[in-house]
């Protein structure tokens, strides 16, 4: 017997529902929940110390940002400082030459940047004055070569007279005047030298090679001011006339008023153009003066002016002795004829006074031959196409800096040719502050570094420090003088300068790390509460051995930052200008 089919057995549709359900609540409570997210880190905000905006820092924000604190102590510090220095060529060292007779120059020997020997020839001057004053000498040699002879020949034979007392007394009073003449001269050439001496020292201190500079900085400063002046005033008279524009086409003005201040407007427009025309004028002054002293050009000049004035008194004096020399021998041979009655002629005493002038005019051609530095009885130069031409010689070993001479070019004694440049020892001139001038002074040892020869060292000591602060850098010229053997070291590099004192200073000092620049000013950032940092202004000395010493702002025992001080100084730039997250 077959079996029955089977039967299904349905679920109702909504006993499904409530099985999907059941399912859901079970699977829901299965799922692990979420962990909570964790607190997000307090970044850097502003705080308020004291009145002053500082910067709050976070714990975990100080380590990540690798910020360390010193504290400021009290330190024996050492005189020494590390300034920086330019090196120039010494004033001795700096040579303007000239020609020593005026004349046409026939060639030009040397260029810049040449390195000349002393006494090499560096260029030929063909002179007038010369090739007159060699005509002069060999006319009077012969003139007095023929009074001579006419001198002997009248001894020979003299006749019957004797000398009368008139012609005494007129030698004596000449050897009077001669005496006179040379013990001024003597007077002269003693003030000579002193102010030769003066010249030396004031180059040496930098007096002369400053003043024009100076004088050239107030000119362009009222040139300055009156330029503003001018400008101001121009100012004022174009709106006083645009007023009376306004009330003439009112009618309250007349046409005379307008015209008034037309011409006021016009004369105020001129002189505002005046002005600034001289203040660049002035200006140009200035820099012309600071290339004229960068190049030690003014004391160079000054020091062969005084040498110049000596020469052309010893060349007088030289001169007067000749002719003192003569009028003592005639006083004396007019006395001795007079004692003993020896018989003279008047033609004999006239050749004997003719041979005395021809040597005093022989001794004064000689003279002159000597002021162009030509020896009398030697040849002067070189003889070319019926003229003698002489050399210019080079006074000492150095190197063309500048030339300002050509062939054909005329020239004098006072005219300069060739710069010269001896670099046997130069300047080093380095800027320190004026609060380290206490621990500087001549003779301290120098210690001086370029970057061109980095493992040498050039010894030397201080020669003179600065009377005068600088206001614009508010710093005091160091000049030290080095020896600078094969001339390595030349003018225009810079150079790091040790300056060491043998003074020991006792002040606050901290790490150099923690000293940071600011808009002209120094700052450091000093630790107010644990992660609380304040700005603070500070005023530093030179960094000596890792540490600088710190002159106000700052007292013992203050804590700053020396690691991570930047890191500081950019979010509270950031904060301060409204950048903050928080």
């Amino acid at each position: 017997m077959a079996k029955p089919p089977m039967q299904s057995k349905s679920i109702p549709f909504h006993n499904s529902i409530l099985l999907v359900f059941a399912l859901l609540i079970v699977g829901c409570a299965a799922k692990p929940q979420d962990a909570p997210a964790a607190p997000e880190s307090e970044g850097p905000k502003l705080v308020d110390v004291a009145g002053t905006k500082g910067v709050k820092i976070s714990a975990d924000s100080l380590k990540l940002a690798g910020i360390t604190i010193a504290t400021a102590g009290t330190d024996k510090l050492s005189g020494e400082m590390q300034p920086t220095g330019e090196i120039y060529p010494t004033d001795t060292g700096t040579v303007q030459v000239t020609s020593r007779v005026p004349g046409r120059i026939t060639s030009a020997l040397v260029s810049v940047g040449d390195r000349v020997k002393s006494g090499q020839v560096i260029a030929w001057v063909d002179s007038n004055d010369l090739n007159q004053a060699l005509a002069t000498y060999e006319a009077a040699v012969s003139h007095a070569n023929l009074t001579k002879n006419q001198l002997d020949q009248q001894k020979k034979l003299a006749g019957y007279g004797s000398l009368s007392e008139q012609p005494v007394e007129d030698a004596r009073k000449a050897a009077a005047a001669a005496d006179a003449a040379v013990s001024s001269d003597e007077a002269q050439i003693k003030v000579d030298k002193l102010a030769l001496q003066s010249t030396k020292k004031l180059i040496e201190m930098g007096e002369i090679t400053r003043k024009p500079v100076e004088d050239a900085q107030n000119a362009y400063a009222v040139a300055q001011s009156t330029a503003v002046q001018a400008g101001v005033t121009l100012h004022s008279t174009k709106a006083n006339l645009d007023r009376i524009q306004i009330l003439y086409k009112g009618g309250v003005f007349s046409k005379q008023q307008l015209e008034d201040g037309e011409t006021a407007y016009n004369s105020a427009v001129a002189a505002s153009e005046q002005a600034k025309v001289a203040e660049k004028l002035a200006k140009e002054e200035l820099q012309r003066q600071q290339t004229i002293f960068s190049q030690n050009l003014n004391g160079a000049a000054s020091l062969q002016g005084a040498q110049s004035k000596l020469q052309q008194d010893e060349h007088t004096y030289e001169s007067d002795l000749t002719a003192q020399s003569l009028t003592h021998k005639q006083y004396e041979r007019a006395q001795i004829v007079k004692k003993s009655g020896i018989p003279i002629s008047q033609a004999l005493q006239q050749a004997q006074d003719s041979y005395d002038e021809a040597l005093i005019a022989v001794q004064s051609a000689a003279n002159t031959m000597k002021l162009y530095g030509v020896p009398p009885g030697r040849s002067p130069g070189v003889l070319r196409e019926g003229r003698v031409v002489v050399p210019i010689n080079s006074p000492l070993d150095g190197i063309v800096a500048a030339r300002s001479m050509v062939v054909g070019q005329m020239t004098d004694t006072s005219t300069p040719l060739v710069r010269l440049v001896n670099l046997d020892k130069v300047f080093v001139d380095a800027g320190i502050y004026e609060h380290d001038a206490q621990i500087v002074n001549v003779g301290d040892s120098v210690k001086i570094h370029v970057s061109a020869f980095p493992t040498r060292t050039f010894l030397g000591k201080v020669k003179w420090v600065a009377n005068e602060v600088s206001t614009d850098t508010r710093t005091m010229t160091v000049r030290t003088v080095i020896e600078n053997p094969g001339w390595v070291l030349r003018p225009g590099m810079f150079a790091n300068v040790d300056i060491g004192s043998k003074k020991v200073v006792k002040q606050i000092a901290i790490p150099v790390e923690a000293v940071m620049q600011e808009g002209g000013k120094q700052i450091v950032y000093v630790q107010v509460a644990t992660g609380e940092f304040v700005k603070r202004v500070v005023k530093v000395g030179s960094p000596v051995g890792g540490k600088v010493a710190i002159d106000n702002g700052l007292t013992a025992g203050e804590k700053v930052v020396i690691g991570g001080n930047v890191y500081i100084q950019k979010e509270q730039e950031r904060l301060e200008g409204g950048k903050s997250g928080a």
